[in-house]
C-alpha cells in the first residue's frame, strides 16, 4: 500500500477511534458522577453497561470494570482475569474508586478509565496520585517521541512514578502492560459475540494474532511493556496506574505516536477527545 492510500486510511482510523473514545468517556463519566457509598462494583458496572447500551454497544475489548478501595491497588491473590471482575464489594465513605470500560463502536475500539473518590474532599494520598498522573500525561508524548523502544518508554514512566514516591501498579496487569496498541481495527474479529464478563474475543484474538505475527514475521509488538523492542508507533490505549497508601488511581487515554504529530486524542486528563 502506497503513501497516497495509507494517509486517508490512517486518518479514518484516528477519527473512528476518537469517536469511540469520546462515547466511552461520556458514558463512564456520566456514571462516575452518580457513584455513592453503598454502591457495589457489580451495580455500577451494570449502570455503565446500561449507559453504553443507549449507543447500541454490542461488542467489547472488555466489559466494564469497577474497583473500590483497596482493590484499586490490584493486590489480590489469584489470577488477574478472575480477581479483577466486578464483585459485591460495597464502596465506603472516603474510599477511592476506578471505573474502566472498553467498548467497540462501529468496529473501532477504545478504552477509557476514570479515577474518583467517594464523598468529600479526596485524601492527601489520592490527590498525590492524581497530581502525578497529570504530570505523566503532560510528559508522555515527548517521552514517546524520544523513546528508542517501548520498553524504554515504560522504564521512563516507571522511574517518574518511583521518583514521586509512588508505587507502579500497571506492572501487575496481564503482560505487565503500560499500554496496548489499537492498530489494526476494524478487523475480522471486531464483531465477535460477547462471552461472559471481562476480556472479550476481539481483544484476545487480536493480541494473540499480533504476538504470533511479531514472532514469525516481525510485525510490530502489540504491547507497551518492559519487553517491547520496537519504537512506539501508531495508536495506543495507555493506562499508567499508580498506588499510594491504601489506594490506587489511573487514567486510560489514547496516544497517537507519529513523529511530530505525537499527541493525546484527549489533551486534558478528562478533556475533550479530538480526532
Amino acid at each position: 500500500m502506497n503513501a497516497v492510500t495509507t494517509a486517508p486510511l490512517r486518518l479514518a482510523c484516528v477519527k473512528g477511534i476518537a469517536a469511540a473514545q469520546r462515547l466511552a468517556r461520556e458514558a463512564v463519566g456520566s456514571v462516575a458522577l452518580g457513584v455513592r457509598p453503598g454502591d457495589s462494583e457489580r451495580q455500577v458496572c451494570a449502570r455503565m453497561e446500561a449507559e453504553l447500551a443507549k449507543a447500541r454497544i454490542r461488542h467489547w475489548l472488555h466489559t466494564p470494570y469497577a474497583w473500590w478501595g483497596e482493590r484499586t491497588r490490584f493486590e489480590w491473590r489469584g489470577t488477574w482475569e478472575v480477581s479483577a471482575l466486578p464483585s459485591d464489594r460495597v464502596l465506603q465513605e472516603g474510599e477511592a474508586f476506578v471505573l474502566d470500560a472498553a467498548p467497540i463502536v462501529a468496529g473501532f475500539p477504545c478504552d477509557f478509565a476514570y479515577s474518583g473518590f467517594a464523598s468529600g474532599e479526596p485524601s492527601r494520598e489520592h490527590s498525590a496520585l492524581l497530581h502525578a498522573l497529570n504530570e505523566i500525561k503532560r510528559s508522555l508524548p515527548a517521552w514517546a517521541r524520544e523513546a528508542a523502544s517501548g520498553g524504554g518508554l515504560c522504564q521512563r514512566v516507571a522511574e517518574s512514578i518511583h521518583h514521586a514516591g509512588l508505587d507502579v501498579i500497571h506492572e501487575r496487569y496481564p503482560a505487565q502492560v503500560l499500554g496496548h496498541t489499537l492498530n489494526g481495527f476494524p478487523n475480522w474479529c471486531s464483531a465477535a459475540p460477547r462471552i461472559g464478563t471481562g476480556f472479550q474475543l476481539p481483544l484476545l484474538l487480536t493480541y494473540a494474532t499480533g504476538l504470533v505475527l511479531h514472532h514469525l514475521a516481525g510485525a510490530p509488538y502489540p504491547f507497551l511493556n518492559a519487553r517491547a523492542p520496537d519504537r512506539p508507533q501508531g495508536l495506543y490505549a495507555v493506562e499508567p496506574h499508580l498506588g499510594c497508601g491504601k489506594f490506587g488511581a489511573k487514567f486510560e487515554s489514547v496516544l497517537l505516536v507519529d513523529g511530530d504529530e505525537t499527541r493525546w486524542l484527549d489533551p486534558e486528563l478528562f478533556g475533550e477527545v479530538l480526532g
